[in-house]
C-alpha cells in the first residue's frame, strides 16, 4: 500500500523548490535584460572601429581610441565587467565602454561620422505600406543616429524625423517595388 501522505509531502517539497528556483531564474533574467538595455547605451573600442569602417570605409586603431578616451573626447569610461557582470563572457583584457551619445557627437564633430545621404539625394521611403520617392532636405545627428527631413515627390509633403534605417537608396533591391 502506498504512503500517500509521504508522496504528497515529497511532491509539495519539490513544487516549493521548483517555485523558488523559478523565482530566482526570473529575477536573474530580469537583471540580465536590464543590463542588456543599459549596455546598449555604450560602445566598446571594437564597436567604434567597426562603426568607422562601416561608415567611412577606413580602419582605425585601438591606440587611437585609447588616445581619444585619455583626452576625454569619448566621455566617461567604464569597465564592462564591473558595470555589466551578467553580460561578460569574454576572457582576457579589460573591456572599456564609452557612452554612445558622446562617441557619436565626437565622431560627428571630427568629421568621421557623416549621414549616409546628403541634401538633395533621392531616396525611397515606405509609408502606409507603399514606397515613395523623396528628396532629402536635411539630416541631423540625434543622440546616436541620423534623422532626416525629406520631401515626398508625388505630394510635396515634408516628412520630418525619419531614421536613416527607414530610407533606401534608389539602387537598393527593395526600392524596385512599384511606386504609387
Amino acid at each position: 500500500m502506498k504512503d500517500y501522505d509521504l508522496l504528497i509531502a515529497r511532491l509539495r517539497r519539490q513544487i516549493a523548490e521548483a517555485t523558488e528556483q523559478l523565482k530566482q531564474l526570473e529575477a536573474e533574467r530580469a537583471a540580465y535584460e536590464e543590463q542588456r538595455r543599459r549596455r546598449s547605451a555604450y560602445l566598446s573600442s571594437r564597436e567604434i572601429l567597426d562603426l568607422l569602417a562601416a561608415r567611412h570605409g577606413r580602419m582605425g586603431s585601438m591606440a587611437t581610441i585609447k588616445r581619444w578616451a585619455d583626452e576625454g573626447h569619448l566621455g566617461a569610461v567604464i569597465d564592462e565587467r564591473e558595470a555589466f557582470p551578467l553580460l561578460t563572457g569574454k576572457q582576457g583584457n579589460k573591456r572599456f565602454l564609452y557612452p554612445r551619445e558622446d562617441v557619436f557627437r565626437f565622431l560627428y564633430e571630427k568629421g568621421l561620422l557623416t549621414p549616409a545621404y546628403d541634401v538633395l539625394d533621392r531616396v525611397r521611403i515606405t509609408r502606409r505600406t507603399q514606397q515613395e520617392w523623396a528628396v532629402v532636405i536635411s539630416a541631423e545627428l540625434a543622440v546616436d543616429r541620423f534623422l532626416y527631413t525629406v520631401q515626398v515627390e508625388s505630394s510635396g509633403e515634408v516628412v520630418s524625423r525619419i531614421p536613416e534605417a527607414d530610407l533606401l537608396p534608389p539602387e537598393h533591391p527593395a526600392s524596385r517595388l512599384p511606386v504609387s
